[in-house]
């Protein structure tokens, strides 16, 4: 067994405008993340009040709110940034739509220091798409949004963010992948994917990805969209998800390989 040590500092990186109802999700999945020592580093336009006054309410001196005047700024120069104010040595990608485990950082932190590599991925994770209230298990791949890394390694090989609106965090991993940091980690219950509508990604992106993926149950997707919807609290819908009765019908497989999809 792999000694872990002390839990060094881990940040979160989010990248938030003008969308306060998915922030305040997010900023709850953090604040119930069972390891402790972490930060959420939120970055937003200075004009944004709603967001300012989000971050606000919660009072949460884990909370680093880091409001940026970068005018045509790109998505990949906002995520530069966020690395940049980071403090922590282990860095997560934290979208505000999505929803994340309370074990999503411990998991991802355990797996990179057990591998001995500089970065995980999640090679399964849950989908919802709000519109359909439906629910799917995605396809084996490795996930941009839930990129983790160690902020030394990408600096000692050079790695930033391209300077892109569109597919940055694909381009992102490909360069980890490129350096050999990845590790895949198979936990499908540490994350959920909301299609919104209001992703950055347009409609054919979303219908490629859910035909290669598969239907959940109407019992399992109730499930999924109370954890979205917070209608069950993100440690309770994490428990009942690590469940036989939730995890006996899905059906996936490791593979000793990924493509890039």
């Amino acid at each position: 067994m792999t000694t872990l040590p002390a839990e060094p500092l881990i940040s979160c990186l989010c990248l938030t405008r003008k969308r306060p109802e998915h922030l305040a999700r997010a900023i709850q999945c953090f604040l119930a993340q069972t390891y402790g020592n972490k930060e959420l580093v939120v970055v937003f336009p200075e004009s944004d009040t709603a967001t300012a006054a989000c971050l606000e309410s919660f009072k949460s001196p884990q909370i680093r709110p880091c409001p940026v005047t970068i005018p045509g700024a790109t998505l990949g120069e906002l995520r530069n940034f966020s690395i940049e104010r980071a403090q922590g040595e282990y860095l997560c990608g934290w979208d505000d739509d999505d929803w994340h485990s309370p074990d999503r950082l411990r998991r991802q932190y355990q797996a990179l220091v057990s591998s001995k590599k500089g970065a995980t991925l999640l090679a399964r994770m849950f989908i919802y798409h709000a519109a359909r209230q439906k629910a799917y298990l995605g396809c084996e791949r490795l996930w941009e949004n839930s990129v983790f890394f160690s902020k030394s390694e990408i600096a000692l090989h050079g790695i930033r963010y391209p300077h892109l609106n569109k597919n940055e965090d694909y381009e992102f991993v490909n360069l980890l992948i490129k350096n050999n940091l990845v590790y895949a980690v198979y936990d499908p219950t540490s994350y959920i994917y909301n299609i919104t509508g209001a992703n950055t990604c347009d409609s054919s992106h979303f219908d490629f990805m859910l035909k290669r993926a598969s239907p959940l149950t109407d019992e399992q997707s109730d499930l999924v969209r109370r954890a979205v919807e917070l209608s069950a609290s993100p440690r309770d819908a994490y428990e009942f998800m690590e469940s036989k009765e939730f995890k006996a019908p899905l059906r996936y497989f490791r593979h000793s390989s990924l493509k890039r999809v």
